[in-house]
């Protein structure tokens, strides 16, 4: 690499989906590529969106749902967004404290646990209790509005019957901060990227109900994402850093790479968690229940490059969908939406191919927990199908 290869600076928050970005960097793929990047650590989602869209950071580890709302003005102003790769799947866990668990488990009619999918039915007594007793309702934590891990928490809860608008009280609170509210009786559960759900479990303090694989498991999770004019500014760089995250999910994902990942992700300047709790989720096998043995979970954490990076327009649909069915976003966006995902820089790489479709928009595939399948074609259709949502924009 030239000695003045242009500096990228890349935005990420501390969660063990930003490896490809880390890994670049750390291992020099960046340079191979002819960048240098620059990894520029913030604390939340919010604080993210605002340096991208204030032109403090040239691109960002970020929440697919956030850069589709910021592309479509949604809560801030609105930015022209490019998304040419994602970064990874899955890694997300709804964790509860254990108080509120055994709190659910002795006002269950027995004592056999439901399916993970069906866990929130456990959590239906004691929002029923509660309600009857005039108490103040269970607060549970996700990390944006626009973030999967809304749509994931609202889509459990709303699966064993509770309405997430008026039988609990959701809260944002930053990734890093959730172990600690959980800890102090702030929240009474949370949904989170790795390894802050791992964490409490080791702690202790949590439980994993259920987790994006057992839900959602195609659906879309951080991607990379630019302001569209710097990019269209910037080719060369990034179709550089494309590729120099391309090949840093390549390393991440094999195995024999996950106790060095873990170890490089546990730095201060990084994660800055223990490297064992790290390398429970790399190994897609996290431990659910305090002291219990870890359990494997097929695709809890993926960052096969050729199943996972390739950016669907698809799959924007479906954040789309979501945002209609709680609320967030007016009709008539589609056009928009699709335009955000863009594979064209990917379908020029050999690496990459679209034979894999976004399987969520398969309707032969296996429907989604809930059931129901995704048609992109019919976006509408799909979030009216379901019996408990927020029609404020519908």
């Amino acid at each position: 690499m030239a000695d003045d290869a242009p500096i990228v600076r890349a935005g990420f928050v501390a969660l063990t989906d930003c490896a490809p970005i880390i890994v670049a960097r750390e291992l020099g793929f960046d340079r191979q590529a002819g960048i240098c990047i620059e990894p520029v650590k913030l604390n939340s989602w919010a604080a993210m969106r605002d340096h991208l869209a204030f032109e403090k950071l040239d691109c960002a580890h970020m929440l697919g749902g956030l850069s589709l709302a910021m592309h479509l003005g949604l809560g801030g102003l609105e930015t022209p967004m490019t998304v040419p790769l994602l970064l990874g799947r899955g890694g997300n866990a709804i964790t509860i404290s254990t108080a509120l668990f055994d709190e659910a488990t002795s006002l269950a009619a027995t004592a056999a646990l439901p399916d993970r999918t069906a866990s929130a039915t456990l959590l239906k007594a004691v929002v029923e209790k509660r309600k009857a007793l005039g108490l103040a309702p269970l607060r549970l934590a996700m990390v944006h509005a626009f973030s999967s891990h809304n749509y994931e928490l609202r889509a459990w809860l709303a699966f064993g019957g509770i309405d997430p608008d008026s039988d609990v009280e959701l809260l944002v609170i930053p990734p890093s901060k959730m172990v600690d509210a959980l800890r102090g009786g702030a929240i009474d559960g949370y949904c989170v990227g790795e390894p802050w759900s791992q964490l409490a479990v080791e702690e202790g303090i949590g439980r994993i109900m259920v987790t994006k694989a057992d839900l959602y498991a195609h659906s879309p999770e951080k991607v990379l994402a630019f302001r569209r004019p710097w990019a269209t500014d910037n080719v060369r760089a990034v179709a550089a850093l494309v590729e120099a995250c391309a090949m840093g999910m390549g390393w991440a994902a094999q195995p024999e790479n996950r106790t060095e990942l873990s170890m490089m992700l546990a730095r201060p300047d990084y994660l800055d968690v223990d490297q064992r709790v790290i390398l429970n989720g790399l190994n897609c096998a996290p431990r659910l229940v305090p002291e219990a043995d870890r359990e494997p979970i097929a695709g809890y954490l993926s960052f096969d490059r050729e199943r996972c990076g390739y950016p669907h327009p698809e799959a924007a649909l479906w954040l789309y969908a979501q945002m209609r069915r709680w609320g967030q976003a007016g009709e008539g966006e589609e056009a928009a939406v699709t335009a955000l995902f863009d594979p064209s820089l990917l379908k020029a790489t050999a690496t990459f191919s679209d034979d894999t479709e976004f399987q969520l928009g398969r309707t032969s595939q296996t429907p989604p927990f809930d059931g129901v399948s995704f048609d992109p074609a019919n976006v509408e259709g799909y979030w009216r199908s379901f019996p408990i949502g927020n029609t404020a924009l519908a």
